[in-house]
């Protein structure tokens, strides 16, 4: 079962990923670096030992869900984060 990232406002969901949710991206786009940077940034991010327990989260909870954002259709850390729970 694969996921999906869909914009929040325009299409239906089952989980909510963006800020303030524990799901949200810390990195932000324009402070921390253009779109596409701050989406690797959340990629490297995950990686630290220290998110560990946020990676089997992931896994555990997003696996097969619809992932809302408002980044949606646009590149999102959404997809990183659909790429771990489909591992």
């Amino acid at each position: 079962m694969t996921n999906s990232v869909v914009h929040c406002k325009r299409d239906l969901y089952d989980v909510y990923i963006g800020r303030p949710s524990k799901w949200g991206n810390p990195f932000k786009v324009g402070k921390d670096g253009k779109r596409g940077e701050c989406i690797k940034l959340y990629k490297e991010w995950l990686c630290f030992p220290a998110q560990k327990d946020l990676r089997l989260d992931i896994k555990a909870e997003l696996c097969g869900k619809i992932l809302g954002c408002w980044c949606a259709p646009y590149p999102c850390h959404g997809d990183i984060l659909a790429e771990i729970a489909n591992e």
